[in-house]
């Protein structure tokens, strides 16, 4: 469990240092779009696993503070990232695609609505110090 005495603030402290994450995914989304005319779902799919990386170094040192081993908690936490990254891919299909809208404004969506699920995966399973499963 996180050290940190309110849940509240986790959450704001995870969408802080997420925010870098996610700027790193964003601008990889930008660049690769823009300069490289690459598709935006896929584009967004790299930049998701992009961000994904430097997310996980500080959410597991600064948000959660977490002493469990690299060992158990990064294989969860990239499992989290690529489940995020699947949905955060058919959504985007799904938002630019099929109902046309524009892919930052999509990408602004689904960035909202994977951080409440990665945030609650990343508390309940990745960092938990206790072992959910028996």
């Amino acid at each position: 469990m996180p050290k940190t005495k309110n849940s509240f603030l986790t959450f704001l402290h995870y969408a802080a240092v997420g925010g870098l994450g996610t700027a790193v995914h964003y601008v990889v989304l930008y660049v690769l779009v823009e300069a490289f005319q690459v598709s935006p779902v896929g584009a967004s799919a790299v930049g998701a696993l992009c961000g994904a990386g430097v997310n996980y170094l500080l959410n597991r040192h600064l948000t959660f503070k977490s002493e469990v081993s690299h060992r158990k908690a990064a294989p969860r936490f990239f499992l989290v990232a690529g489940l995020a990254a699947l949905v955060n891919t058919f959504l985007m299909w799904v938002l630019v695609r099929q109902w046309g809208l524009p892919y930052m404004l999509a990408q602004l969506l689904v960035t909202a609505m994977l951080m409440v699920m990665t945030y609650l995966l990343n508390k309940r399973w990745t960092f938990r110090e206790q072992e959910v499963l028996p």
